[in-house]
């Protein structure tokens, strides 16, 4: 297939952002991590396809860079790939932990990481903001995130390593470990699960998930999404300090709780949140997938009843404050993506773009577990004030084939 199957239901150009929408499709919900293969798509302004390359790997994420290239990585976590828009290789690096029982790709750099996983970003000066991890061992751990009274057990997490690399020659030039950033032992829906089991980590449990690393240029920090932690956290690119926490405060011990921001008016909290970004004027955007929305032990809220979101936060690192500021759910038109998800304010228009990245359906009912069921997933462009001026819906129905994308990148115009 040259292409997936994709339609778009609305498309005004004229009220876009000029440049390129780019985006991963490969399967989703219960075809991921089975079915081989996806494609990298690019859509322009007016709504026409600029290209569709199917690749065997299933693509992860792409990072526009300054150069006019891009940066590709797959699901397989072992490389990262510098191509032309076109698709010719520029230079390529791999994950040492991924190469040990065979040869890497001729002339690719060599990082010292187990692997690559979910977000590939970049600093101003160039180097690269990747994700790792790594898997430590814990006594005392809840056994349950349904019964409090649960006995504990030894428990083997995998916890997130953030990485600052050079390019040139793959040196890891900063490194972050969640584990020490944070309590291991604070738990949420999600903690417990599985993901990393099926990626090779047998007999682990997945406290952390870090999905999205980003830079904040205005006080030279890293904004990290963690989904299983129902934060996003702020974290001193100079120090390593932890700034702040921004999320629920539930389950949360000193001294960690004194990090968490205060509410300055009244705001719904994100959950499972993906792809958390500055925006040019300082606030912070992601987009809250919402599952759950509630942490250990309160009630879930069921995912037929609940809805994804844009949302736009304003912090006071001064005052230890969030604000919600903007936020959009489609109205009456709103939908639950259980899993992936992005969300990237457009310089030049001040729309935002949004992607529904897995919108998981068990027997046409909505479902919180991304392995359970269909996949479906649909591209929004809004404007400040709400409007849909871009909707592009991935479905595979017609093909009984279940499809996911993780997040859609700008590219812009470049004369």
């Amino acid at each position: 297939m040259d292409r997936p199957p994709f339609r778009i239901e609305t498309c005004i150009a004229g009220k876009r952002e000029p440049g390129l929408t780019i985006f991963n499709v490969r399967p989703g919900g219960a075809a991921d991590r089975t079915t081989p293969g996806g494609w990298l798509l690019g859509i322009e302004q007016s709504g026409d396809t600029a290209f569709s390359r199917a690749s065997v790997i299933p693509p992860q994420d792409t990072k526009t860079l300054p150069n006019g290239n891009i940066l590709s990585a797959g699901t397989n976590g072992e490389t990262i790939t510098e191509m032309t828009l076109g698709g010719d290789v520029v230079r390529q690096w791999y994950a040492a932990g991924k190469w040990t029982d065979k040869t890497p790709p001729a002339g690719a750099i060599r990082i010292d990481a187990a692997l690559f996983h979910h977000r590939i970003n970049l600093l101003p000066g160039g180097n690269m903001l990747l994700l790792s991890v790594e898997i430590r061992e814990f006594d005392n751990w809840p056994s349950s995130d349904t019964d409090a009274d649960a006995p504990l057990e030894t428990a083997q997490l995998a916890g997130d390593v953030v990485l600052e690399v050079a390019p040139d020659d793959g040196t890891i030039v900063n490194r972050w470990h969640l584990f020490d950033l944070l309590d291991p032992y604070r738990l949420c829906y999600g903690s417990r699960a599985k993901y990393w089991e099926r990626r090779g980590f047998p007999g682990t449990m997945d406290w952390c998930h870090t999905n999205a690393v980003s830079h904040d240029p205005s006080d030279d920090s890293l904004l990290l999404s963690l989904r299983h932690q129902d934060c996003i956290v702020k974290i001193s690119r100079a120090t390593g300090e932890l700034v702040w926490i921004l999320g629920d405060p539930a389950n949360w011990r000193s001294p960690w709780a004194d990090k968490l921001l205060t509410p300055a008016g009244d705001l719904s909290w994100q959950y499972h949140q993906h792809d958390c970004t500055a925006t040019p004027r300082g606030t912070i955007l992601c987009f809250d997938n919402g599952n759950y929305r509630a942490a250990p032990f309160a009630d879930k809220l069921p995912p037929e009843d609940n809805r994804s979101r844009l949302v736009e936060f304003a912090v006071d690192t001064a005052a230890g404050t969030v604000d919600q500021v903007w936020e959009w759910d489609g109205g009456a038109d709103s939908i639950y993506a259980c899993y992936q998800g992005g969300a990237f304010r457009l310089p030049e228009t001040g729309n935002t773009l949004m992607t529904y990245g897995g919108i998981v359906t068990v027997d046409g009912v909505p479902g919180d577990i991304a392995e359970t069921g269909f996949c479906q997933s649909r591209i929004v462009e809004v404007t400040p004030s709400g409007e849909v001026v871009f909707d592009l819906h991935i479905d595979g129905t017609a093909d009984n084939l279940p499809l996911s994308a993780f997040r859609a990148e700008h590219y812009p115009v470049r004369v």
